[in-house]
């Protein structure tokens, strides 16, 4: 067989060759300064869970389908879940969400979820097609035999180092027909604090008979935990820094170490001298479950602000209108410098939704540089029975976007001011 001639290099073919070289470099060089340019992700993002044909949706806000999907995808080593319940939907789009879990703990990544008591059986479907997995494990905290509340924290933890909380529930209903507002911190020491409760729950859980099972729970720390004495500055690009420390109810079922949710909260309100507003699914200090009676605190601060000339600013779901807790809103609409807003997002297009299409977010934000990010709504058990989690920012950029958040929905089309005379129907929920 004759060998293949050698191919003739000509002027030109050297030319060409000189000028496509010089184009792949040329791209070589954009693409890596397109990379060098690339800012990094925040330390901190604000998340939002819109129903689906509403007027919700801040530009810029990633949604939370995606971002719990871009955490769990990025998971290298763990996955810590605290979660009132899980339900899925077939199809639905929390099913991506939870594919992805199976995909990282089948790949040896250590999955643990922490849920409340009360809704367990209803969820056990959700629930089971992960206990076979490698690397699964599953706790029960019976809070309503410690305290009488509920499991009632959202958050996240991965690798120690991203932590997601908010008012978002691991349901389908939650990513596409309910309103939600979270946040995502990409931190070490802020996922660490995090991981040391969920940890001390965790032990809890496994530990509930002990007499004392708070001291039963603690462990010693290894870490500087973030605190309201010890907060974390946080990177925002674009915004500066904001700074911000997580805070946890109820005091019995939490480490000593931890700050206190409810005095926090208080704080934040009289710190506002101008402005304060508030969105939160149901308030009243009016105590619901356990012991009758008056839950000052937070009402306290409300109201307090008001008679200093603070503009105080409410919204709250249509499912607040029950009684007494509709009483309860218009005492505070009385109140000069109040005025108290309840939402009705519209149904469905495709139909009635049971438990959906509400506004369930529970934020706040004073004089455009106080922030507030929680999981419970604004009543007694919240904050003294049940378990819930919370972030503090102090940050014009984060409260810019909630701010912006608020505003369409106290200006828009779903919102009724409350006005004393008047008596309004109470939401259908199923």
């Amino acid at each position: 067989m004759s060998p293949l001639p050698h191919p003739v290099v000509t002027p030109a073919l050297r030319r060409w060759v000189a000028i496509a070289s010089l184009l792949v470099m040329g791209l070589s060089a954009s693409a890596l300064a397109a990379r060098e340019k690339m800012p990094p992700p925040p330390d901190f993002e604000l998340v939002e869970s819109v129903p689906d044909a509403s007027i919700y949706g801040e530009p810029g806000v990633r949604r939370t389908q995606t971002v719990w999907l871009e955490m769990i995808r990025s998971a290298k080593t763990s996955i810590d879940i605290a979660a009132f319940y899980i339900a899925d939907k077939p199809g639905g789009p929390l099913a991506p969400v939870l594919d992805a879990l199976v995909e990282r703990a089948r790949s040896g990544i250590k999955l643990r979820i922490l849920v409340d008591q009360t809704f367990l059986a209803d969820n056990h479907e959700s629930i089971d097609r992960f206990r076979a997995l490698p690397g699964f494990e599953i706790r029960v905290l019976p809070v309503k035999t410690l305290t009488g509340g509920v499991l009632h924290a959202k958050y996240m933890v991965v690798d120690h180092a991203d932590v997601f909380v908010g008012s978002q529930n691991w349901d389908w209903r939650a990513l596409n027909e309910i309103h939600e507002i979270g946040a995502r911190i990409r931190n070490r020491r802020f996922a660490q604090t995090f991981g040391a409760t969920f940890d001390f729950d965790w032990q809890l859980a496994g530990s509930p008979a002990s007499p004392t099972p708070g001291k039963h729970a603690a462990a010693a720390l290894t870490f500087a935990p973030v605190t309201v004495t010890d907060p974390e500055i946080l990177g925002v690009p674009g915004e500066g820094n904001v700074v911000s420390y997580p805070a946890f109810s109820p005091a019995p079922l939490m480490p000593d170490w931890v700050t206190a949710e409810e005095p926090a909260l208080v704080d934040l309100i009289n710190s506002s001298q101008h402005i304060v507003r508030v969105q939160v699914m149901t308030l009243s200090a009016l105590r619901g479950y356990g012991e009758k009676g008056w839950w000052t605190p937070v009402d306290a601060a409300l109201r307090d602000a008001a008679a200093r000339g603070v503009d105080v600013r409410i919204i709250v779901a249509d499912w607040a209108l029950h009684e007494p807790m509709q009483g309860y809103l218009k005492s505070l609409s009385l109140m000069p410098n109040i005025t108290v807003k309840f939402s009705r997002v519209p149904p469905s297009p495709t139909g009635f939704i049971p438990y959906a299409r509400v506004e369930h977010a529970k934020y706040a934000v004073v004089d455009d540089r106080g922030v507030y990010i929680g999981t419970g709504n604004w009543e007694s058990s919240y904050f003294h029975t049940s378990v819930d989690a919370s972030v503090f920012v102090r940050g014009a950029g984060p409260a810019a976007t909630l701010t912006r958040i608020f505003e369409r929905d106290w200006s828009g089309p779903y919102v009724t001011t409350v006005e004393a005379g008047k008596t309004y129907v109470e939401a259908t929920t199923h």
